[in-house]
């Protein structure tokens, strides 16, 4: 496995931009040498360029469920990998209506790809990105990876999704975005890597009360719908994995409840390797 590298390029959860905070949800491994993109939230084309990766090998894209701060970017990314050179098909895996919004994206830039393939000799975009949409059970496998599926709890969206790839005897496991859900921990049994959404309680009551205004259902979709950092550290010490990375952090960029303040109610359940993840961080595996 020596060589395999993940990197976390958005860790926001949610779909807000504001000055300093970290972007949304995208992250990337290179397994085998080759580059596989898990979600595409705003910063993500960016991201993976500043992590020193080339656009051009771009191969193989993953979304976990269509919420915006998941998905906002996808088009853009396949896009500025084809006028980065990238001549291969890239191929795309997401749960269903995944081809809806890959038909968006070529409708949506479709007077651009024209003019490009015209006037520069570029292959037509259309024909260089397949979407495959997949269910709960196998996804995809090549020679290197083998990728997996499990329906998790993040109402009101049904299809969604944690994702396992395993590989070489090692495995890594993204929670997607979920409640908690005891059976992750049986889908993410010895994992190298588990990479968990996380909110914490008391976060959550400040950034609710902010928003009641604007967003007075807001508490009632976080609580249903994503894990509070105590029944992170639960899922991964059940899960017995080897190393546990916080990731779509909530609330984001409150310094009250910064790095230490999540990682301290993770701990009343996890004692194990941690990682509180942050924009642009890398971890070898």
């Amino acid at each position: 496995m020596a060589g395999n590298e993940l990197v976390l390029i958005g860790t926001k959860g949610g779909p807000s931009i504001i000055k300093g905070w970290p972007n949304p949800t995208s992250s990337c491994m290179t397994i085998g040498g080759k580059l596989y993109v898990i979600d595409c939230g705003l910063g993500v084309t960016r991201g993976i360029v500043e992590a020193d990766f080339q656009l051009k090998d771009l191969d193989t894209i993953f979304i976990t469920h269509l919420h915006s701060d998941h998905v906002v970017e996808f088009g853009s990314l396949i896009h500025s990998a084809w006028c980065s050179g990238r001549g291969g098909l890239m191929n795309c895996y997401g749960p269903k209506g995944s081809q809806a919004l890959l038909d968006g994206m070529f409708q949506s830039f479709g007077y651009d790809i024209e003019i490009r393939v015209e006037d520069e000799g570029l292959k037509p975009l259309q024909q260089l990105v397949s979407m495959t949409e997949f269910t709960e059970g196998p996804v995809f496998e090549d020679d290197i990876v083998k990728v997996s599926a499990l329906r998790n709890i993040h109402p009101p969206i049904e299809e969604s999704y944690a994702l396992k790839f395993e590989f070489d005897g090692g495995s890594v496991v993204f929670s997607g975005d979920t409640a908690y859900f005891p059976p992750l921990a049986e889908f993410a049994e010895g994992a190298d890597i588990l990479i968990h959404e996380v909110m914490h309680a008391e976060g959550l009551d400040r950034i609710c009360e902010k928003l009641k205004d604007t967003k007075p259902n807001l508490r009632k979709h976080l609580l249903a719908s994503h894990t509070l950092a105590a029944d992170v550290g639960r899922i991964a010490a059940d899960a017995n994995v080897g190393h546990l990375v916080l990731n779509h952090f909530v609330p984001t960029g409150d310094p009250e409840f910064g790095p230490e303040a999540f990682a301290e109610e993770v701990r009343k359940n996890w004692s194990g390797e941690l990682t509180v993840g942050y924009d642009g961080v890398r971890l070898q595996f």
